[in-house]
């Protein structure tokens, strides 16, 4: 399955980002990787881009798109709470740049049968991280 998403005012975040060459720089939500690539591309040739994303398809993703800039990149499938622990980790003491661009991908909401959709038929999922067992479903039936 492709991944579909576009990242919306990508120009814009990156001016206000203030990236500069040799910066470490982290996007907290993958999606699609296009502000990863915006991001990479100014922090080159010595900066490091550390993707996180939940869901395991943008990660799969991400690591086919940016696989000719793999020596800058480091991704993790987490979810953006566990930062600390993954720049910890990494022995990363600080980052110039945060990013977040939260809610769903043009891909979650058409592809997959991730039931994120309000236009299919399709099982109440909603998860972000398939690895969670609890779904959209068993909240509204259960709780």
């Amino acid at each position: 399955m492709g991944f579909e998403h576009t990242s919306v005012m990508a120009q814009e975040v990156h001016e206000h980002l203030n990236l500069k060459p040799g910066n470490i720089s982290v996007d907290c939500t993958l999606g699609g990787a296009g502000h990863a690539l915006a991001t990479i591309r100014t922090i080159l040739p010595d900066g490091l881009l550390i993707g996180i994303d939940q869901d395991l398809d943008a990660i799969e993703h991400a690591k086919k798109f940016l696989h000719s800039f793999k020596e800058n990149v480091r991704l993790f499938h987490n979810n953006f709470s566990d930062l600390p622990q993954i720049l910890s980790s990494n022995s990363i003491k600080g980052v110039n740049s945060i990013l977040l661009d939260l809610g769903f991908s043009l891909n979650q909401l058409r592809n997959g049968n991730r039931g994120f959709s309000f236009n299919k038929n399709e099982p109440l999922d909603m998860r972000m991280d398939i690895r969670n067992d609890l779904t959209a479903f068993e909240i509204i039936n259960s709780f």
